[in-house]
């Protein structure tokens, strides 16, 4: 008989700190155009890229010791979605494209924009013993949704894995 895993969330102020450090990361995307930001949960109709966290962060693992000290590893779902009006087959695999070269540098390779390479950064300093540990592509950049004026919104579903320490 198969038992179902019940599927806990960090419950801790994890979430507003991931959230506060994604959006930096991602921001320091080496594909943004000069001036050009990842907006926070806001896209505008007429276009734009904007970055949405997931639910909250799942736990996917659990160790406590008989001292109190607790160490989880957590992962935080979250998409970066690019959105655009009267998209032609170029722009749309451009957007695609974009949106998986994001994925890949999230996830430490290095990624090629206008004949330039960059190498992957460190992630981000978290706070109460919180560190990234990585990023996963959760599926590869796909077409979201395409409204009656045909503005298409293409998505990627990305993911950080942290580790949590603390003493309880």
């Amino acid at each position: 008989m198969d038992e179902k895993k019940e599927v806990r969330f960090d419950t801790t102020e994890s979430f507003d700190v991931l959230t506060q450090a994604v959006r930096a990361l991602v921001n320091r995307f080496p594909g943004l155009g000069s001036g050009e930001k990842i907006a926070f949960a806001t896209l505008r109709d007429s276009g734009g890229m904007a970055l949405y966290p997931g639910d909250g962060a799942v736990i996917e693992e659990e160790r406590r010791s008989v001292t109190g000290r607790v160490r989880q590893v957590c992962r935080y779902p979250f998409a970066v979605l690019i959105r655009g009006g009267g998209m032609n087959e170029e722009s749309r695999a451009a957007a695609k494209e974009r949106l998986d070269m994001l994925g890949r540098w999230l996830q430490g390779q290095s990624v090629t924009v206008d004949g330039r390479t960059y190498a992957p950064e460190r992630y981000p300093a978290l706070t109460g013993g919180r560190r990234f540990l990585d990023f996963s592509i959760q599926a590869p950049a796909y077409l979201y949704e395409r409204d009656e004026h045909q503005t298409e919104t293409w998505a990627a579903a990305l993911a950080a894995r942290y580790e949590n320490i603390y003493q309880k």
